[in-house]
């Protein structure tokens, strides 16, 4: 019971950075257009992205594999997370035009639904 406090913490964390990540992903296109009247050029820097996916990644690794060996073992996050990641790669290495978006967007959003579900598997199983 006294490990259910930092899991969900995480897993709210988790799902923001997420959220954050998708959001990022989507509206980038279109603030790119006022960027440069808004202050917003580190918007575009890959840096920035990598960082997020890179924060996300490990909040989401601790999270849910503590989430599953400590409370629920049930499988389902961990494929769902994993399949986000793996979007996320593609999207980010592989493809430059909408098609990247496309598929950043929809990992991170896998990445958050993760979150939710871990949280959820947590408090079934106390």
């Amino acid at each position: 019971m006294k490990n259910q406090l930092p899991l969900i913490n995480l897993d709210l964390i988790g799902f923001s950075t997420s959220m954050l990540c998708a959001f990022h992903c989507a509206a980038l296109p279109f603030l790119f257009s006022i960027a440069p009247l808004a202050g917003l050029q580190f918007l575009n820097d890959h840096r920035i992205e990598n960082l997020i996916i890179l924060v996300s990644f490990f909040i989401a690794s601790f999270a849910l594999v503590r989430g599953y060996i400590r409370q629920h073992q049930n499988s389902m996050a961990l494929i769902i997370v994993l399949i986000g990641f793996l979007l996320i790669s593609v999207g980010h290495l592989v493809f430059t035009d909408w098609k990247e978006i496309l598929l950043t967007t929809c990992g991170a959003l896998m990445v958050a639904i993760a979150h939710l579900i871990n949280r959820k598997l947590i408090r079934q199983s106390n």
